[in-house]
């Protein structure tokens, strides 16, 4: 059975990005992915050969392997941020953040009801950076939504997000995957994202028609390029890749 640790344990950090602060009218790439749990052959291939390219990497279904004195193909120049969602077999799943940016404070969230079965909760994980010459933080967000139950319980956990999104007063980046299987799921997100004056990203090639599950929303930032790394198949989950500014 799943191990599941206590909330207020299920934060994990590893690396160190000689970064301190995020600069405004500078070019900032974000890929956010849903990897499944790192199982397909090809994926390490496609995640050394792209991560490099991004400053911030939104990881959901990511699974790492604490007990290696190495966590492969995580690489340790970006600060990473891992929200623990259970442990089994000696690997450990969840959202994982990376960023060139040292965060400032961080911490993660159990959706408040469970997934069937398995009795797993889903992950998002919450961290916060520095804006040079400014008083306000970056909040980044890294989600991964509750499946396979009803549509409350869905709406539980896009509240509990939003509330902290509404103590925060800088710039928001929130992505992930939102498991947006059903118009009444999709439609109270966008609604729920509204109120909160977060922004949908629109990608230059999308293509996803019948199921959207992954999403990047966005306040008080200015995104300069977004689209769909369409080529990439070594998850179940296409990436999505954009480019933004801060300004302040």
């Amino acid at each position: 059975m799943p191990l599941i640790p206590d909330e207020a344990s299920s934060l994990r950090r590893f690396g160190n990005s000689p970064h301190l602060s995020f600069q405004p009218g500078i070019d900032y790439g974000v890929m956010s992915w849903n990897i499944l749990k790192s199982k397909r052959r090809k994926w390490a291939h496609d995640f050394n050969l792209l991560h490099p390219i991004y400053d911030i990497l939104l990881l959901q279904e990511a699974c790492v392997n604490f007990s290696q004195e190495h966590i492969d193909h995580y690489d340790p120049a970006y600060s990473w941020i891992f929200g623990e969602s259970f442990a089994q077999q000696q690997q450990a799943f969840g959202v994982l953040t990376g960023t060139r940016i040292q965060e400032s404070h961080a911490f993660n969230r159990h959706g408040p009801v469970r997934e069937p079965f398995l009795n797993t909760p889903k992950s998002t994980a919450f961290s916060y950076y520095p804006i040079q010459g400014s008083a306000r933080q970056l909040l980044i967000i890294n989600s991964h939504f509750i499946n396979f139950r009803p549509l409350k319980a869905f709406e539980q956990q896009l509240r509990q997000i939003g509330s902290v999104i509404d103590r925060h007063a800088g710039p928001v980046l929130f992505a992930g995957d939102f498991n947006t299987w059903n118009r009444s799921r999709r439609d109270l997100l966008l609604q729920e994202m509204k109120s909160h004056g977060i922004a949908q990203v629109h990608f230059a090639n999308e293509h996803r028609r019948l199921l959207l599950l992954d999403y990047v929303f966005t306040r008080d930032l200015q995104v300069r390029e977004a689209h769909l790394l369409t080529d990439v198949r070594s998850s179940d989950h296409t990436p999505l890749s954009l480019w933004f500014q801060i300004n302040e």
